[in-house]
């Protein structure tokens, strides 16, 4: 596969979250939803669930940190480092300083930047970059001069739509696990019960 080493900066724009002041308190007639790091699972697209609800009405502008559909979140702080292609967000939303917003150029495919951060050997090199004891960060600096291997846009699909279903796959066989656990628990429950009654 042809690929070139190409940074992150020249992959996409690489923005700031939004810094809240304090604890995101919601506030139903808040202007804003806010995307928080719990709200986005490794691995996974992002798509925005009424449970997620989080509203606030921030001061200034907000249009570098608002976020869209295509835009990809990486987690810069913390260890868990992942990234998610935005699927769904009602309008408008801000994702909180846990983030760096990724509005991918011509030529990459969004959900492929976010397939792409999340591979070991990629994860490997932002881990050796992470600095702090308490909550470590990535600095944007930094970060966006990380290299990728980009390859043609056609192939970057393919590689989206494969970690796609790879992810689909994994969903389901865990489901499939926790229903067998299930029945298997009352299983032995009603077998139990018949012997002892």
């Amino acid at each position: 596969m042809n690929a070139q080493p190409t940074r992150i900066a020249d992959c996409a724009e690489v923005l700031p979250g939004y810094a809240l002041k304090a604890r995101a308190e919601h506030a139903p007639e808040g202007t804003h939803q806010v995307i928080m790091g719990k709200h986005v699972a490794e691995g996974l697209s992002y798509r925005y669930l009424p449970e997620h609800e989080l509203r606030i009405t921030p001061k200034g502008s907000l249009e570098k940190y608002l976020v869209r559909e295509g835009d990809v979140l990486f987690v810069s702080r913390g260890s868990r480092n992942c990234a998610a292609v935005v699927e769904s967000v009602p309008e408008p939303t801000v994702a909180s300083a846990t983030f760096y917003i990724l509005r991918s150029h011509d030529g990459i495919d969004p959900a492929w930047l976010a397939w792409c951060l999340n591979q070991p050997p990629i994860q490997a090199r932002i881990a050796r970059v992470r600095t702090g004891a308490g909550t470590p960060i990535i600095q944007r600096r930094i970060f966006a001069e990380l290299t990728l291997p980009v390859p043609p846009l056609d192939i970057q699909r393919q590689l989206a739509e494969l970690g796609k279903l790879t992810m689909k796959e994994r969903t389901l066989r865990q489901a499939l696990l926790e229903q067998t656990e299930r029945l298997h628990r009352a299983l032995g429950e009603k077998l139990l019960q018949q012997m002892t009654s």
